[in-house]
C-alpha cells in the first residue's frame, strides 16, 4: 500500500478500552482535519494514540482506543518534567496562526485563478491540521492530569482539589472580553464616558476587533456583530457593572489565593502537575482563540469557491478535503460518494501506522461493533465535578447556537461541550451537564469562572436526556438524576 494512503481494512479493536473523548456539532472537513492530524507524524508533539473520529448527523465524536492504562500518564510525565515544552507549544500555536493569516490576507482571493484557489484551500486545511496537533497534545495531557489526580496517594488527596488546581493563572478570552465590556459599561454608568461620544465608539470598536471571532465554532456559528456588543453593553449598564466587575476580579483573586494555599501543601511531584494543569487550561482556550481566528480567514476561501460554483459554503465544508480541492480546481466533485460519506464516516488513525476511513454501510458496521453504548435505564448518571453546587431545573439539550433560543432562566444546560460562543447564554442557566470530561475543557474552565454548578464527563448524556426532563444536578457529588421525564 502506498505510504499515507487510506487503508480500508477493518482494524479489530476487540479488547481495547474505547473512551469517548469529545463531541461537537461540525462540518465534515473538521472531522477529517482531526483524523489527519492523528495520523501524521510530528517531531515536537507526537500523538501515539489510536484515535477514532466518527462523523454522523452533522456531529463528530472523538474516541481513544487503549490497552495501556498508563498511556495518558506517560504523556503528562513528559511535560511535567519539561514544562518549557508548554511554552514552545504556545509559541507554536502563535506562529502557525499568524503565518497562515499573513499568507491568506496577502492574497487577492477574488483575483486568484482556479488552480491557485484550490492550492490556497489545501494550504488552509493543512494549517488547520497543524493547529489541531497542538490541541490533541493538550487533550492527552489533560487526560493524564485527570488520571494523576484520581490516583494520587499523597497526604493531600489532590482529586478533591482537581478543579482548583487546574485553574489557570491567566483568565480565559471569554472572561477577558467580559471584563472589557464591564469596564466600558462602568465608565458609562459613572458618566466618565458619554455613550454618544467618539471615545465610547472607539473603545467599543477596540473590544469588537479584539474578540468578535470568539463565537466561531465548527458548524456555521455566527460572528459576533457590533450591534450584539452594543446590546450586551446596554444590558450591563442597566445592571450594576461596577459591582459585577469587582466581583469578577475578587473571585479570580480568591481562586488564585486558594490555589496557592493548596499548592503549598503538595509534594514536589504534585506541584509540577498542578502547574502543568493550570497552563493547559489556558492553552486549550488559546488554541480555540487561534483556530477561530484562522477560521475567520478560511471562511473567505469557502465563500469564493461558493460564488464560483453556485454551491453553498456549508455544503463545500461537508465535502472531503480532496473533493473540495477538486471542486475549487475543476468545478466538479463526486456527488454519489459525497452523499455516502456525509451520511456516516468513521476514521481510524494511529501516527504513521493506521489511516483508515469507513463510509456508509461499512461505517454503520464499524459503529455497531465498536462504538455503541448501553442505554441508561436508571435515570441516574455519574460524572466529575467541575464546579460545586446543587440545583433542580428543566433540561435543555443544546448542540449549537441554533438551539440557544430554547434556553430560559433557570434551565439546566445539557451539552457535548461548550465553547466561547456559548458564553452569552450561560448567565441564564442554573447548572451545566456535559459529555466532555476534561479537567481543562472549556466547560470546566468557564463553569468555574462563572460559578455555575457543573458535572462533566457524562458520556452520551446529550442523547440520554431530553428537552424538558426535570433534573436534579448535585455537582457536589458529581451526580445527575432525572426526577421527571
Amino acid at each position: 500500500m502506498k505510504k499515507g494512503a487510506l487503508d480500508n481494512r477493518i482494524f479489530d479493536l476487540t479488547g481495547y478500552d474505547i473512551i469517548l473523548e469529545a463531541s461537537r456539532s461540525s462540518h465534515l472537513y473538521i472531522a477529517e482535519v482531526v483524523a489527519n492530524y492523528c495520523w501524521q507524524k510530528h517531531n515536537l508533539f507526537p500523538i501515539n494514540t489510536i484515535t477514532i473520529v466518527e462523523y454522523k448527523d452533522s456531529k463528530f465524536q472523538i474516541y481513544y482506543a487503549l490497552k495501556d492504562e498508563g498511556h495518558f500518564l506517560s504523556v503528562l510525565d513528559k511535560f511535567s518534567k519539561k514544562p518549557e515544552l508548554l511554552i514552545r507549544l504556545e509559541n507554536y500555536l502563535t506562529e502557525i496562526r499568524e503565518r497562515a493569516i499573513k499568507h491568506i490576507s496577502s492574497l487577492d482571493i477574488v483575483a486568484l485563478d482556479d488552480k491557485k484557489l484550490s492550492e490556497l484551500l489545501a494550504f488552509y486545511y493543512l494549517q488547520t491540521q497543524e493547529l489541531h496537533k497542538a490541541a490533541m497534545t493538550l487533550r492527552l495531557i489533560d487526560r493524564g492530569v485527570l488520571e494523576y489526580f484520581k490516583n494520587s496517594s499523597g497526604h493531600l488527596k489532590t482529586a478533591d482539589y482537581s478543579s482548583l488546581l487546574s485553574a489557570s493563572s491567566r483568565q480565559s478570552f471569554a472572561t477577558q472580553e467580559n471584563i472589557a465590556l464591564l469596564t466600558l459599561a462602568s465608565k458609562v454608568k459613572n458618566k466618565t464616558i458619554n455613550i454618544k461620544s467618539d471615545i465610547y465608539k472607539k473603545e467599543l470598536n477596540k473590544i469588537y476587533n479584539k474578540f468578535y471571532w470568539l463565537t466561531l465554532g465548527y458548524y456555521d456559528e455566527p460572528l459576533a456583530t457590533l450591534a450584539s456588543y452594543e446590546n450586551r453593553l446596554s444590558a450591563l449598564i442597566k445592571r450594576n457593572p461596577v459591582k459585577l466587575l469587582q466581583a469578577l476580579k475578587d473571585n479570580f483573586k480568591k481562586e488564585q489565593k486558594e490555589k496557592r494555599l493548596v499548592i503549598t501543601r503538595l509534594s514536589s511531584a504534585d506541584k509540577k502537575v498542578a502547574k502543568v494543569a493550570g497552563e493547559v487550561s489556558y492553552l486549550k482556550d488559546y488554541f480555540k482563540f487561534s483556530t477561530n481566528k484562522l477560521q475567520l480567514f478560511g471562511e473567505v476561501i469557502f465563500q469564493e469557491i461558493s460564488k464560483r460554483t453556485g454551491l453553498k459554503a456549508g455544503f463545500i465544508k461537508d465535502l472531503s478535503h480532496l473533493d473540495a480541492i477538486k471542486l475549487a480546481l475543476t468545478g466538479k466533485y463526486n456527488k454519489k460518494e459525497a452523499l455516502i460519506y456525509q451520511r456516516h464516516s468513521v476514521f481510524v488513525s494511529l501516527t504513521g501506522k493506521i489511516r483508515a476511513r469507513y463510509v456508509g454501510a461499512l461505517a454503520d458496521k464499524y459503529e455497531k461493533k465498536f462504538l455503541t453504548y448501553s442505554k441508561n435505564i436508571t435515570g441516574e448518571f455519574k460524572g466529575r465535578t467541575a464546579c460545586v453546587g446543587k440545583v433542580s431545573g428543566r433540561a435543555k439539550v443544546v448542540h449549537s447556537p441554533k438551539d440557544f433560543h430554547k434556553v430560559n432562566k433557570g434551565d439546566i444546560l445539557v451539552v457535548m461541550n461548550t465553547g466561547p460562543d456559548f458564553v452569552p447564554i450561560l448567565s441564564r442557566v442554573a447548572a451545566i451537564v456535559a459529555e466532555e470530561g476534561g479537567i481543562t475543557a472549556h466547560v470546566s474552565v468557564i463553569s468555574r469562572e462563572m460559578k455555575i454548578p457543573c458535572v462533566v464527563g457524562v458520556a452520551h448524556v446529550s442523547k440520554e436526556i431530553k428537552d424538558n426532563d426535570w433534573l436534579e444536578v448535585d455537582a457536589n457529588k458529581g451526580s445527575i438524576k432525572i426526577l421527571k421525564k
